[in-house]
């Protein structure tokens, strides 16, 4: 069966300076954007048009997330605070602080009653946002070093470390499983199945860990990360890996074969600092250091 081949749209070009952070809302139909110019954006990434502007960070946004019912968001960033967002009216609702440095990651639960955040100080905060407390109701502090990444998924909390540790938290039965991966963890993604992980590091490699048993299933290179935060994801339900990369491009595997499928050239020989798969149907988009936000739609 032939590879889709994909296009580049227009670019999408508002920030000033790197764009760290692109996501999809639940549906597909918006994008947000965060990047060094302390600005979120929202997107039509089939228009092409700038939909909202969300102001507040004082520092670099580093990181966002999208809650189930498209309401609201989160973000995090240099400012050492966590924002929770109305989509809507474009205030914030909430702000979280107890970190010590830069927040690098943030994830609701599923109903988004809980915001993770992973920070520079090595410590994972759980905020409930239905409470009027300031403080965490969970702290936990099992990492040597920056918390890189992390992903709720059901009753557990994953993350991945400077340390090079990626860690499964089951929250329901007290658990921890600690995976060595031997580099700095840049990325963690979920498989749709719930029974793997993507995990993408410093050596220019990005694996598929067995969450029970922390066994490598594959592992996916030709790609450059040496030294940036670079995030992987799925594609095509789980049909194709992709991840940005240091060299300029796109790269994309097939699960199956780990062959490199494509190679997209699209922010000059800028570092690209993240990708994010369309939840519906097949579209990406990416984001990096030459401040631009590209459009790949299959054709």
């Amino acid at each position: 069966m032939p590879f889709p081949v994909y296009s580049r749209n227009a670019p999408l070009k508002e920030h000033v300076g790197p764009v760290h952070v692109v996501a999809y809302n639940t549906t597909g139909q918006y994008v947000l954007s965060g990047g060094q110019d302390r600005k979120i954006i929202l997107w039509n990434p089939n228009s092409a048009k700038l939909v909202k502007s969300y102001i507040a960070h004082g520092y670099e946004v580093l990181d966002i997330a999208v809650s189930y019912d498209n309401s609201k968001f989160v973000s995090c960033g240099g400012d050492r605070t966590i924002y929770l967002w109305d989509v809507t009216s474009g205030s914030t609702t909430r702000r979280f602080s107890g970190h010590m440095s830069r927040v690098n990651t943030v994830d609701f639960n599923a109903d988004a009653s809980v915001i993770a955040s992973g920070s520079y100080d090595a410590k994972v905060r759980l905020w409930d946002t239905k409470s009027s407390s300031q403080r965490p109701i969970q702290l936990l502090e099992e990492a040597k070093d920056s918390i890189s990444t992390l992903q709720i998924v059901g009753s557990q909390i994953i993350t991945g470390s400077v340390d090079g540790h990626v860690r499964v938290y089951d929250l329901r039965m007290g658990q921890l499983c600690e995976n060595l991966m031997g580099y700095p963890v840049t990325s963690i993604k979920d498989s749709t199945d719930g029974a793997c992980v993507l995990v993408s590091t410093l050596d220019s490699t990005i694996r598929l860990i067995d969450k029970s048993n922390g066994t490598m299933l594959q592992s996916f290179s030709g790609h450059l990360n040496k030294e940036y935060r670079i995030r992987s994801c799925f594609g095509d339900n789980d049909v194709y890996v992709i991840s940005g990369s240091e060299d300029g491009k796109v790269y994309a595997w097939d699960m199956l074969s780990r062959r490199v499928v494509h190679e997209l050239k699209g922010h000059g020989e800028q570092v690209i600092s993240c990708v994010a798969y369309h939840p519906k149907k097949p579209q990406m988009v990416s984001c990096g250091t030459d401040g631009s936000i590209q459009v790949w739609d299959c054709s």
